[in-house]
């Protein structure tokens, strides 16, 4: 796996992890009354927050290796 790989995948999660907190938001939005609803979207939206935040490591990560990796040919 390259560092442009490893970069692109936590971009990725990223943005699937702020799809799932906006979609669950606009359900909330929707269907304010349903206790139901907004359990499980309340819920959703705190995966799709750890989501962003694992992937958001996986890019701090990532640009730490390639800034090893510039240090050292330099």
């Amino acid at each position: 796996m390259t560092i442009t790989t490893t970069l692109s995948m936590g971009l990725q999660g990223i943005q699937a992890g702020m799809q799932r907190v906006n979609i669950a938001g606009g359900r909330i939005a929707v269907h304010a009354a349903a206790a139901e609803v907004l359990a499980s979207n309340a819920v959703e939206q705190m995966s799709g927050r750890h989501q962003v935040g694992l992937s958001a490591q996986v890019v701090k990560t990532a640009d730490q290796m390639l800034g090893t990796l510039i240090d050292l040919k330099a």
